[in-house]
């Protein structure tokens, strides 16, 4: 006969929440929460787990049991972004085209520059050539969006939307780069005007994917 939840023990009664998807989900949710609020206060090479657990309100030992690293947290919050905002790409690409759907996709990046994400964005980026285990969940997360970006590209050359020469993962790549480029751009120069970044965007985009243009 089974014991019930009552006289289990410790590790038992752990394995039983562990298992309850919804109850994790909230905590892994929580958990990032807390950590994104950390990391804003003190950039991402300050804030540490003990500081995260503080946030959180919860013990090391509970942390510990969704995430073992910073870098693990911080894959799993880009994780999250990401796969948030290539669903509302693809539903933007299907409904309005290619070039409207990168620009929805670029707004939702330079906003977070005028939300006064930035620095943290700056940081993480900067942690990811000093630091070879949070460069490899975050290059993972950005390999998956790149091969989304790659195949709505495939699929706008085929209905002529744009240059149909253009090699899709690199015209994908190229595309981060200009939006990467202009946000991190701008904030060094102190602009934080989302609506004047994404029109420099779509005139630089426009010109790249034009299928006239190498006509």
């Amino acid at each position: 006969m089974q014991r019930s939840e009552a006289r289990q023990g410790p590790v038992e009664q752990r394995l039983a929440r562990t298992a309850d998807p919804a109850l994790a989900d909230r905590r892994r949710r929580q958990i990032m929460d807390a950590a994104i609020a950390c990391f804003r206060r003190r950039g991402f090479h300050q804030a540490t787990m003990q500081e995260i657990c503080a946030e959180a309100g919860i013990s090391a030992g509970a942390l510990y049991r969704y995430f073992s690293s910073k870098a693990e947290i911080i894959g799993a919050i880009a994780e999250d972004r990401r796969g948030e905002g290539d669903v509302a790409f693809l539903r933007a690409a299907e409904k309005h085209g290619f070039i409207e759907a990168m620009c929805f996709a670029a707004q939702n990046f330079v906003q977070k520059f005028a939300d006064g994400d930035g620095p943290l964005i700056a940081d993480i980026m900067g942690e990811v050539l000093r630091d070879d285990a949070i460069a490899k969940v975050l290059r993972l997360s950005d390999i998956r969006s790149i091969a989304i970006f790659a195949a709505a590209v495939r699929a706008a050359q085929d209905r002529g939307e744009i240059d149909a020469t253009l090699e899709p993962e690199t015209a994908a790549n190229t595309l981060f780069a200009i939006v990467e480029g202009i946000g991190l751009r701008r904030a060094f120069q102190g602009e934080t005007d989302a609506e004047a970044a994404i029109a420099q965007f779509r005139v630089v985009a426009e010109r790249y994917l034009n299928p006239r243009v190498r006509s």
